[in-house]
């Protein structure tokens, strides 16, 4: 092996000595690349193959060759291309043959030597690469659309590329990725043939709509269809279909047997639905010839955008009437907030329906929270209507009722309650949404606290002492709170003693120790005693599994207190600690020791 790993390297001498001469690079540059290739000639050519080594040399060498490009823009070189460029060129083009003849079976490589090859203008090799990949990996319906793909885009051969998609279509008789490409080339190969016809005639005649006057390409891909409506259970796939079909002109009569099909076959889905209001919308209407009235509402020809917003609204409402679903529902929603996005016309009618349909999902208790958000937004914003804030709180009530978990609802009632100063009322339900959202209802708690600081002062204390009796969650987060409050209304004194107290009640609480000992410390005149005391009773009550609290602890003593305790800390530290966490605290305090410097980010 090391002799034909040699003399792979010679061979690249003067590839190299090109580069030094021509001055892309100098001599360490040179001996680091020739170092880097003999490397990875070293790993390729290992006993036992890796797929991992040959990717890694193809990037260094493209990395390469991008850098070579970047040397030769900077200093306008554009000497011994052929001995250079087109040589690392080479070399990965050589690579990338190696790597798929060794691992035939990653895909990943043929497709990446596909990139490569167009990257550098090797048609070629991709022509006569396609048909070996196909023959190995014909079990892949991505193969069959990358080949007809590379024969649209590059090779303009649409007769091939629809070749390859009905062989692979052969052998993959239930591919939606097959069955949608040869469909869109279809209708394709249709509009360019019929936009060539036209140009040609130029005549007055009107457009006929019989069959015999349909595009050869239109009948092939209504064709296609029915043997993918046949194969294919799939309402997503059959949609993606219509919405391909609708692309393109003359296929009003596909689309209307795709549409028949969905209605015959997808009544009971929501997108089948969904999809047949938005045509609605769009003016596309459905007119079968069997005056079939399964879509339940009148489809007569549309004018005005009113009208087609109508006709979309009645098929949400056949639709929520058949499918009594919360999908259904959102999406009714979603496609009225859509259309209340542009309100240049028919804004009332528009708002109207909007708030029909919110009023009529409530009651069938299928509304979601995001829409009852929406809702409550929309009436606070409504200014003309001198009733928006009394219907305002009856959807708030509403929500709660129907959405009693939802944090967003419970929050958006106690915000209108408070900024109406309704207290009473706003207490009432902020005690009856705690009892519901338990350890969830934090931020209720923090809009309490807001309202009570601003409107009654006195009654700050009774809340916090409410508060901190709470579950954990929302203890931990108004201890600290109410010891920052007394410091701030009552003094450092009583906030110590109140500190003592909260401090060994549970559940206990690590902040409130971070707080109470900050709070010590911008004092004017700092208490030694005072201040030690959250330090230690955090370490008895954390230490065991947290080297933050010693460091801490140690840091304070080296700075404010007593340095000759640091000693002692660290040995009950050591002692207290888990031995993984104990094995960490050892760790940072050696850096403490060794760089005091790093005191000051610590403290």
């Amino acid at each position: 092996m090391a002799e034909f790993v040699e003399k792979r390297c010679e061979d690249m001498i003067p590839e190299l000595e090109q580069m030094k001469r021509i001055k892309l690079f100098d001599e360490n540059e040179i001996q680091e690349i020739a170092k880097k290739l003999k490397d990875h000639e070293y790993t390729i050519h290992r006993h036992t193959k890796r797929k991992e080594d040959y990717l890694k040399y193809i990037k260094y060498q493209m990395k390469l060759l991008k850098l070579v490009k970047q040397r030769r823009e900077k200093f306008g070189n554009t000497q011994k291309k052929s001995d250079i460029d087109y040589s690392i060129v080479n070399k990965v083009n050589l690579l990338y043959k190696e790597a798929i003849s060794r691992f035939q079976d990653d895909l990943r490589f043929w497709i990446a030597y596909i990139e490569f090859c167009k990257h550098v203008n090797y048609h070629s090799n991709i022509d006569r690469m396609i048909p070996r990949m196909l023959k190995i990996h014909q079990d892949k319906p991505k193969c069959w659309h990358i080949a007809a793909r590379w024969q649209i885009e590059e090779r303009k051969n649409i007769q091939r590329a629809k070749e390859y998609l009905l062989t692979g279509l052969r052998f993959h008789p239930e591919s939606e990725l097959l069955f949608s490409k040869i469909f869109q080339l279809l209708l394709n190969e249709a509009e360019s043939a019929t936009n060539t016809s036209a140009e040609l005639k130029n005549s007055s005649a009107s457009a006929s709509t019989n069959d015999e006057e349909i595009p050869l390409a239109i009948k092939q891909a209504t064709v296609i269809y029915r043997q993918a409506f046949k194969r294919i259970k799939d309402i997503d796939f059959i949609i993606n279909l219509l919405n391909i079909a609708k692309k393109y002109k003359n296929t009003k009569k596909l689309q209307d047997e795709i549409v028949g099909d969905m209605i015959k076959e997808y009544s009971h889905k929501p997108q089948m639905w969904d999809t047949m209001a938005r045509r609605e919308l769009e003016g596309l209407t459905y007119d079968p010839e069997d005056n079939s009235n399964a879509m339940e509402v009148d489809t007569t020809e549309l004018a005005s955008l009113r009208e087609r917003i109508s006709y979309c609204e009645q098929v949400f409402q056949a639709a929520v009437k058949k499918i009594k679903t919360e999908t259904m529902w959102s999406m009714y929603i979603d496609c009225l907030l859509e259309i209340n996005k542009d309100m240049t016309s028919l804004p009332n009618y528009k708002r109207k329906l909007l708030k029909s349909a919110l009023m009529q999902g409530h009651q069938a208790k299928k509304l979601q929270e995001d829409y009852y958000v929406y809702w409550i937004e929309m009436l606070e914003n409504d200014k003309k209507d001198e009733n928006s804030q009394s219907k305002r709180y009856e959807v708030l009530c509403n929500a709660t009722e129907a959405l009693p978990n939802s944090i967003k609802l419970w929050c958006a009632k106690l915000k209108y309650l408070f900024n109406s100063d309704q207290e009473e009322l706003a207490f009432s339900e902020f005690n009856k949404a705690i009892k519901i959202l338990g350890s969830k209802a934090l931020p209720l708690w923090r809009m309490k606290l807001l309202y009570i600081q601003v409107k009654s002062p006195n009654k700050v204390e009774e809340f916090f002492k409410n508060a901190v009796q709470q579950d954990e969650a929302i203890s931990r987060e108004m201890k600290p709170d109410y010891i920052k409050w007394l410091v701030v209304t009552k003094g450092i004194q009583m906030a110590r003693h109140v500190y003592n107290e909260l401090s060994l009640q549970p559940p206990v609480c690590l902040e409130l120790h971070k707080e109470m000992a900050a709070l010590e410390l911008i004092q004017p005149e700092i208490c030694k005693q005072n201040a030690r005391r959250p330090h230690e009773v955090a370490a008895l009550q954390f230490g065991k599994n947290n080297t933050e609290v010693w460091i801490k602890y140690i840091v304070f003593e080296m700075k404010y207190g007593d340095p000759l305790k640091v000693s002692n800390i660290y040995q009950r530290a050591v002692k207290t600690l888990n031995p993984v966490d104990a094995d960490n605290f050892i760790s940072k305090y050696s850096l403490i020791k060794a760089n005091p410097e790093t005191i000051e980010s610590l403290s």
